[in-house]
């Protein structure tokens, strides 16, 4: 029915949204609790072996060694992006934390913890670990894509110089994010606004050397090419990928998946068939998810340079995974 009509006739055709109870309020008002315990984002153990080396200069080789472990830089950025503080109130948080806990654990000044996480190898991390045995067991996983927008900093100051106005438009970079069906991230980007969908979806997917296996990728529409589909289908993976609207049958060798959901479309006289048959309805949980990352982590990246962003996009997946290994929400449709 169109928009207009709508409004007018706002009881014809009603469509009330679907409402849910929460099934597991002790256990998962317990993992909320948990999220506020922040010994649990620490590693177990001698915490000054492991993220400071108290023998940077070793007698014989020039040079410095690594005075920081990868592992502190992490921690001090998970907390960073926890917390949403500046880069000097963060360094003065771990700075009073290690003298109230006692440890002779020294902090980077702000400048150096820029540099530092940089040039951080970081990676996606399974807390769960029924999760990781499962993979390990090559158990396969369908993967759940899409993106969305993130802004960063605010415009120069030349833009009130020039036209005497504050400037309301920030600019913004591209969170690419998949998931599996149990809500937790497998891998997650952070590009600029220029980098498309369907180039960035070959970064999303493990590849053929992953021990990962993938059963089935979904998507929406932004993904969708005759290229692509076919790719994913020659590997095994079922690409669930709406085609466009005027998509039309070829008939070659190198389209057959495409061939295949057009004329399957086309019999059916609707999409929404193609959408019944492979369980297109459970793309709706990467949009949650991103709902999840921007109202509980936020909608604003903090670090400023590219490299730094696309870490912070990795170290805002694995708060998302470690939370999940807390205990997730259970809930039942009610009406």
């Amino acid at each position: 029915m169109p928009y207009k009509l709508k409004l007018k006739s706002p009881r014809v055709n009603p469509k009330s949204k679907p409402t849910y109870k929460v099934t597991n309020w002790p256990d998962y008002n317990k993992s909320l609790r948990k999220r506020g315990a922040l010994s649990l984002y620490f590693p177990q153990g001698d915490l000054e072996s492991q993220l400071f080396n108290k023998a940077p200069y070793i007698q014989g080789v020039s040079g410095q060694q690594v005075t920081y472990n990868n592992a502190y830089i992490e921690i001090v950025y998970t907390f960073y992006r926890l917390f949403g503080w500046r880069m000097r109130q963060i360094a003065g948080y771990f700075e009073n934390l290690w003298k109230t806990k006692k440890l002779k654990i020294p902090t980077p000044s702000f400048g150096h913890l820029s540099d530092l996480f940089a040039a951080l190898p970081v990676r996606t991390k399974q807390y769960c670990d029924k999760l990781v045995k499962r993979l390990q067991q090559g158990e396969a996983i369908s993967l759940i894509l899409d993106s969305s927008g993130m802004h960063f900093d605010k415009a120069n100051h030349w833009y009130e110089e020039k036209y005497g106005k504050v400037c309301k438009n920030k600019p913004w970079r591209k969170l690419h994010l998949a998931i599996d069906s149990e809500m937790n991230v497998h891998t997650i980007d952070i590009t600029t606004y220029e980098s498309s969908d369907i180039k960035e979806m070959a970064n999303l997917i493990p590849n053929e050397q992953s021990p990962i296996n993938v059963e089935s990728v979904m998507a929406d529409g932004a993904y969708y090419s005759i290229e692509g589909v076919e790719k994913l289908q020659e590997r095994g993976i079922t690409p669930v990928i709406p085609p466009p609207s005027n998509a039309v049958v070829h008939g070659a060798d190198n389209t057959k998946w495409n061939d295949k959901i057009v004329q399957y479309i086309k019999d059916k006289g609707t999409v929404y068939a193609f959408h019944k048959k492979y369980g297109y309805g459970k793309r709706s949980l990467v949009e949650a998810q991103i709902s999840r990352i921007k109202r509980c982590i936020g909608t604003n990246l903090l670090t400023q340079k590219i490299e730094s962003q696309k870490r912070e996009g990795i170290i805002i997946g694995n708060i998302i995974n470690q939370w999940n290994a807390f205990g997730k929400c259970i809930t039942i449709k009610i009406g």
